[in-house]
């Protein structure tokens, strides 16, 4: 069954997302390290800028990004370590959001938590087409 998503656009200044559990297998963190032309041996753990955009990736099931949708910031706080294969939810809501020139300016902030507590705290800023479906 297919989840129908609602445009970034279209979600108000303090919308909640549902939480939305998943984890990042070796294979993942390794192929976005592949992407980043990061060679860096972590160990297993998770970089946290790799746990922001896999993140990130689990929130796209709950929203879409139309034509001509730019990620245009990212602020990160890495709290904890994250390791590879380990249970993580993300929560997030709509921070900020404005209108200007037919854009749909959006801040979502998020967290990343782990067993033991908060892992991550981020906020990423969307501009996105206004009135996209």
């Amino acid at each position: 069954m297919s989840r129908v998503r609602t445009s970034i656009s279209a979600f108000p200044r303090g919308h909640e997302f549902p939480s939305a559990a998943f984890s990042l297998t070796g294979e993942q963190v390794r192929a976005y390290l592949a992407s980043t032309g990061d060679e860096n041996d972590y160990g297993g753990t998770v970089p946290p800028l790799a746990a922001v955009a896999l993140g990130l990736d689990a929130l796209r099931e709950q929203i879409a990004l139309p034509e001509g949708s730019l990620h245009t910031g990212q602020e990160v706080d890495h709290a904890a370590v994250v390791l590879a294969g380990e249970a993580l939810t993300l929560t997030a809501r709509i921070a900020q959001r404005s209108e200007r020139q037919g854009f749909v300016i959006s801040v979502i902030e998020f967290e990343i938590s782990v067993a033991a507590g908060l892992a991550i705290r981020s906020r990423a800023t969307i501009m996105a087409p206004g009135g996209a479906a």
